[in-house]
Formats: C-alpha cells, structure tokens, sequence
C-alpha cells in the first residue's frame, strides 16, 4: 500500500476594506551614499512625488521605498 502526500494550501483572498485603519502608506529614503533624505509617512503612492523631487534637486536616482498596510483578516 501506497500513501500518498497531501499538501493544503491556503487560499488568501485580498479585499480593501473601509475605514482608516486599512490605510496604505509609503516610506521613502535615498540610497546614494552619504544622503540622509527621507520622505515622510504618506498615504497610498505620494512619496514617488518626494522622490521625484528628490533626483530633481539632487540628481540622485536609488530609494528604498517601504510600503505598509493592516491587514484585516477573517476565516470563513
């Protein structure tokens, strides 16, 4: 007799749900040496524009950007 492997994989569906507490923000910082720049907590994809003024004055071109959500998690 045989036996055979049974792998379970979870199935995540991802919604946006309402309320503040669901809020995208981004986080940027400059990556070439010596810079210290860094964008403050914004909402949903604002910091790109920091880092478009950023290269703009500076001329430099790598960030970092962290992006940070809740995640509101219920089982069915």
């Amino acid at each position: 007799m045989t036996t055979a492997l049974t792998v379970v994989v979870p199935v995540y569906r991802m919604a946006k749900h309402p309320g503040r507490e669901s809020e995208v923000t981004l986080t940027a910082r400059c990556l070439a040496g010596g810079c210290v720049w860094e964008s403050e907590l914004t909402p949903g994809d604002a910091s790109s524009g920091g880092c478009e003024s950023h290269t703009a004055t500076t001329g430099h071109t790598t960030f970092a950007v962290t992006l940070e959500y809740v995640a509101l998690v219920t089982r069915e």
